[in-house]
């Protein structure tokens, strides 16, 4: 029974954030029920204390979901870009879940846009073009899909972080073009600048 104490006391130990960072209450943490910013204790209720393991379960394949769904965004928009590039295009999605005039989950936010009855995305109708181009969405190159997935996921455990230490290189854009086009929107939102091959805008 001590033992057992002992383990849970190093365990619970761990878990607590480190610094001052929980005296910011409004602190961006990654909520497993899908991305979402919650402070501290809402974080610790949620997550911490759930004694049933099958919804802990349900909880990882949800936010394997939601790195996979950022993961071919980035890929689909961005594989040839350097590492800059492709974080870019993560923060942007990142900065679409948590903007009220969004979807509230990245799979929501990649794959937003007016579907058919049947469920299949209406050509060129959707958020991110890729999605409903009519060009295969397989990722065909494991390299570059492989590396996506790690700027997928170090995008969700950093974000909140890079939020509040006003490390968002993108200023909180929302959205973006390559620079080889001039769309009719882009006048309607502050420019942020290029960042690899995509313009960004607030």
């Amino acid at each position: 029974m001590k033992q057992l104490l002992i383990c849970f006391a190093l365990m619970f130990s761990l878990a607590v954030p480190l610094g001052s960072a929980d005296t910011y209450e409004e602190k961006l943490m990654w909520d497993t029920y899908g991305p979402h910013p919650v402070t501290t204790s809402e974080y610790f209720i949620r997550n911490v204390t759930l004694p049933n393991y099958s919804i802990i379960n349900l909880e990882l394949e949800n936010r394997a979901k939601q790195v996979e769904c950022l993961a071919k965004n980035i890929y689909h928009e961005a594989r040839n870009e350097p590492f800059a590039g492709q974080l870019a295009v993560a923060l942007v999605t990142l900065n679409r879940v948590y903007d009220k005039n969004f979807p509230s989950t990245i799979c929501e936010v990649v794959y937003q846009g007016i579907h058919t009855k049947s469920g299949f995305p209406k050509r060129d109708r959707c958020q991110f073009s890729w999605y409903c181009d009519g060009v295969s969405d397989v990722t065909a190159n494991v390299k570059a899909y492989e590396e996506t997935q790690k700027i997928a996921n170090l995008a969700m455990i950093s974000y909140g972080s890079m939020k509040s230490q006003g490390l968002d290189y993108t200023e909180g854009a929302i959205y973006y073009h390559t620079y080889e086009i001039n769309p009719r929107w882009s006048t309607a939102y502050p420019k942020v600048g290029r960042i690899g091959d995509h313009i960004f805008y607030r």
